[in-house]
């Protein structure tokens, strides 16, 4: 696998924005946007796993690559669910059909083959493996520092569970990823009392039955802000308006 990276400086005058795992919510993903009343100079980074789950991957995507199209700077990380996707569509065409189907791809693909339409492909191929800026370090899953070269080991980045940080090797730098999922009073209290290890994934997808999941949040790392918005697509679902 190559490890895709990148290091990015801030606009001057613009926030750096990190949204948790969207998991396919397009409706909640929108709204949040709005709430967040996204700019030109602001830098927008999704933090993986935008498939799967939830019921509209294809919308999330076509969110995405419209910002992107609209001159937004939007960079998205790559999650273990498109890491799977990937590695099945590249060895082991067999598991495609049933792959797509479970994921909810099936949109992704051209019609009557197993064959990603190609800016689908583009898109999830672009995806990074981590992104380092001057105040902090953007992952899907964390980093594995018992590792000998932890920033070029890519399988802890995409599935890691229980990411410990450490200051030192980070640079004094916080690292905020999703892939596990917290309560949100444990999300706001780590932000609060800035802990090197930010985790954002309050459960979007799972929806509203506990009061403590089903957000899907936006960290402002500039302002130290955190956005939330209520899991939309439950609840519309639940309404018949799906």
């Amino acid at each position: 696998m190559t490890l895709k990276k990148d290091y990015i400086n801030p606009i001057i005058g613009g926030r750096q924005l990190l949204i948790g795992d969207i998991h396919g919510c397009n409706i909640t993903f929108n709204r949040l946007l709005r709430n967040i009343d996204l700019q030109k100079n602001d830098q927008l980074i999704i933090l993986g796993d935008v498939i799967n789950k939830g019921p509209d991957a294809k919308g999330v995507i076509d969110s995405i690559l419209s910002l992107q199209e609209s001159e937004f700077e939007v960079l998205v990380l790559r999650g273990n669910n498109e890491s799977l996707l990937l590695k099945v569509l590249k060895k082991n065409e067999s598991r495609i059909e049933s792959l797509a189907s479970r994921f909810g791809v099936i949109p992704l693909f051209k019609k009557d083959k197993w064959v990603l339409k190609k800016k689908y492909k583009f898109f999830l191929k672009s995806t990074l493996h981590y992104i380092e800026s001057e105040s902090f370090y953007a992952v899907h899953a964390g980093f594995d520092y018992s590792s000998e070269d932890p920033f070029n080991d890519s399988f802890p980045m995409l599935w890691m569970r229980n990411f410990k940080a450490n200051k030192h090797l980070q640079n004094f730098k916080p690292v905020i990823h999703g892939h596990k999922v917290l309560p949100i009073s444990k999300i706001e209290k780590n932000i609060r009392k800035e802990k090197f290890n930010l985790p954002i994934d309050n459960g979007c997808v799972l929806g509203n039955e506990d009061p403590d999941y089903g957000r899907l949040l936006c960290l402002d790392i500039t302002n130290r802000i955190l956005y939330s918005e209520e899991n939309a697509e439950s609840s519309m679902m639940e309404k018949g308006l799906d």
